[in-house]
């Protein structure tokens, strides 16, 4: 500067000397001017002006450069004074020299405010206004997108709610923060409606409801909630909005305006939908079920028409004190069907509660009811119309029909005797099974049928036991009335034995009464026998026959005396 200044005070050499008293006091005065008048830029400079970022939040800076340069194209010289001016917040500081490359910096501090700030520069008669001013979208005025997402998207009837989530960019696609977000929803309710967003540029509410409801969240002026993707269009200089996020509707950018400025204002919609309710039924056997046995209950599971979500569990009370978990009993997006085994012990009538529960915690209850009948396994045992000791006794075991899905597992006697008999799984009706009594008297006989369930069936009866008669023996004699001196004398024997049902004749003989005897063997019916006595052997003679039966009893004689002529 002092060079230049210096210049306009240069006189002719002719006046040098008549002159030195007064430049001698005009230099002081010169050197105090360059102190207070600041350096301009020459006539003919023009200055551009440049911002860091073109939008900010409401407590950003942004970093301003004004370059100044003379019209030959070259920085002017150091130390030119710039002066900053801005329509919205404040630059630091307002006032400022350049260096050496002509570039004057500052920073721009929005200071907690929203909307536009137009910044310009100037430096003597150049200046960078208007058209060539730089514009700051401040805050919700740099609002460029809004992402909105639903977590969950699907969520429950009976206690629904969902996180959401709004991700708010500026026209640069940075994340914005200080915005405030309104949310609003078209059913339910929100924990906040006006939320500020994070240093990340997030905003979270959470909706509570129990229908279908579509939340909206806008920034900047309030334009309502846009359907479909994309943004605005922007200006010359202007950005639109960003596409809508995962789960939401993307956000309508600021339409631009002259040089870039936007009208900050972008809106999001996401649809949050309500799990449909699953049904549950139970069918009970068509024939009551027998207790003991396993009885089939059908478990139906029938999907909602919309937002089926899975199932988790059906659980199962029996009413009988048992509580069975049956799992997701392989239910998908078209329903199931499963028939579960259950056993009541006891006969009586249940109420079977059933509760369905699916990923969302939504239950569904039903209930139903069943009638458990006494197990009735039918069999019987008919004693003989006589039973006699020592002989073979018929009983008839009959076994009826069993209830669907039983069968017999054995049979057991007991014959009232200290001995049983298993007879293993018989059927039928008329079953003959033998039993020999070794001593007469009453007996206690019960049959007990077992079946493949553990069920246990015992009727019982009675037999009397008669003694066994013993073998009748009838024993006729054809004796001679004379006889030939010094020949033996033939008699002849008719033997006749009577037997009880049953019993047989193990072994017989006959004793002649002359100390001789004849084995008749298995002796049946009625046999002849002859024998000849000796001429010694005249007068009376004893003649016995004995048997042995088969059933070991003790042998049993008849007696007869004949006169040998």
């Amino acid at each position: 500067m002092g060079f230049k200044m210096l210049t306009a005070f240069m006189i002719s050499r002719s006046h040098i000397r008549p002159s030195l008293l007064t430049i001698a006091f005009a230099i002081p005065l010169l050197a105090a001017a360059c102190q207070k008048v600041p350096l301009l830029a020459p006539s003919g400079s023009t200055i551009s002006l440049t911002a860091s970022n073109t939008a900010v939040p409401s407590n950003g800076t942004v970093q301003l450069i004004a370059q100044v340069l003379e019209p030959a194209g070259t920085p002017p010289h150091s130390g030119t004074h710039v002066i900053f001016t801005t329509s919205l917040g404040t630059i630091t500081p307002s006032e400022v020299e350049t260096d050496v490359n002509g570039q004057a910096r500052a920073t721009f501090s929005a200071g907690g405010m929203n909307g536009t700030a137009i910044i310009s520069a100037s430096s003597g008669g150049a200046s960078a206004t208007g058209n060539n001013a730089v514009r700051i979208a401040v805050g919700t005025a740099g609002v460029g997108k809004v992402i909105l997402n639903a977590n969950p998207t699907v969520i429950s009837a009976l206690s629904g709610t969902s996180v959401i989530t709004a991700a708010i960019s500026d026209i640069n696609g940075n994340p914005l923060s200080s915005a405030q977000v309104a949310f609003s929803t078209t059913a339910g309710s929100l924990d906040g409606t006006l939320v500020t967003t994070d240093n990340n540029g997030i905003a979270t509410t959470t909706l509570h409801t129990s229908v279908q409801a579509t939340v909206t969240a806008s920034v900047g002026a309030q334009g309502g909630s846009t359907t479909g993707t994309g943004g605005g269009t922007g200006g010359t200089g202007g950005t639109g909005g960003g596409t809508g996020g995962t789960g939401g509707t993307g956000g309508t950018g600021g339409t631009g305006g002259t040089g870039g400025t936007t009208s900050g204002q972008a809106s999001g919609t996401v649809t949050v939908t309500v799990a449909g309710t699953w049904s549950l039924s139970i069918t009970v056997p068509a024939t009551a079920p027998s207790a003991g046995l396993p009885a089939a209950f059908v478990f139906v599971l029938t999907p909602p028409t919309n937002n089926v979500s899975p199932v988790r569990s059906v659980t199962v009370d029996w009413g009988d004190g048992h509580v069975q978990d049956l799992g997701a009993l392989g239910a998908t997006a078209t329903g199931a069907s499963n028939t579960v085994l259950h056993t009541y012990d006891s006969p009586g009538a249940y109420n079977i509660r059933a509760t369905l529960v699916d990923t969302f915690g939504t239950s569904v209850s039903i209930s139903t009811a069943v009638v458990v009948n006494a197990t009735v396994l039918p069999i019987t045992i008919t004693p003989p119309a006589t039973a006699n000791e020592g002989l073979p006794a018929a009983f008839t075991v009959g076994i009826g029909t069993l209830p669907a899905g039983d069968a017999v597992r054995s049979v057991v006697i007991d014959w009232g005797d200290t001995t049983s008999d298993d007879l293993g799984a018989i059927s039928g009706t008329t079953n003959t099974v033998q039993h020999t009594y070794k001593t007469a008297g009453s007996y206690r006989v019960s049959a007990s049928l077992l079946d493949t369930a553990g069920n246990k069936q015992t009727v019982s009866t009675s037999v009397s036991v008669v003694a066994t008669p013993s073998p009748t023996i009838v024993i006729t004699p054809s004796v001679p009335t004379t006889s030939t001196p010094g020949q033996p004398v033939r008699v002849t024997f008719q033997i006749q034995v009577t037997l009880p049902n049953g019993v047989s004749i193990k072994d017989a003989t006959i004793d002649f009464g002359d100390n001789k005897s004849q084995s008749l063997g298995g002796l049946t019916g009625t046999v002849t026998v002859p024998h000849d006595y000796a001429p010694t052997d005249k007068g009376n003679r004893t003649v016995t026959v004995t048997t042995t039966d088969t059933l070991g009893r003790p042998p049993v004689q008849a007696s007869i005396i004949i006169n040998v002529p």
